[in-house]
C-alpha cells in the first residue's frame, strides 16, 4: 500500500484528540514504563535528541519510525507546537497508523 501521509497525519490528529499522543517530557518517561507502543520522529530533529530517543526506544523494544515529516507538519495536524517526537500509547492506534506506513 505504501505511505498515505493524508491519512497517517489525520490518524495523528485523532489520536491526539483521544489523549493517546505522547509527547515532550513525558514520552521519556513513558516509554521507560513501557507504555508506548510506537514512537514517531521528525525530519528537522536535533541528532543528539534523535540519538537519545532511537537509543531508549531500541533498549525498551519499542518501534520507532524516524523522519516520516517535518516538525511543522506534526505540529499541524495534532494542534501543538514545538513538537518533534510522539509517542503511541494505544495498540489499536499503532495498527492504524502502521496500516498507513507501510
Amino acid at each position: 500500500m505504501g505511505l498515505d501521509l493524508d491519512r497517517l497525519l489525520g490518524s495523528l490528529g485523532m489520536i491526539s484528540s483521544a489523549g493517546k499522543l505522547i509527547y515532550g517530557e513525558k514520552l521519556f518517561d513513558q516509554i521507560k514504563q513501557s507504555k508506548i507502543k510506537l514512537v514517531l520522529t521528525t525530519t528537522d530533529m536535533g541528532q543528539s535528541q534523535l540519538k537519545k530517543i532511537n537509543d531508549k526506544a531500541n533498549f525498551y523494544n519499542i518501534k520507532i519510525i524516524n523522519n516520516l515529516f517535518d516538525s511543522t507538519t506534526l505540529n499541524k495536524a495534532i494542534g501543538r507546537s514545538n513538537v518533534k517526537s510522539v509517542g503511541v500509547s494505544d495498540e489499536n492506534f499503532v495498527k492504524l497508523l502502521l496500516k498507513n506506513v507501510e
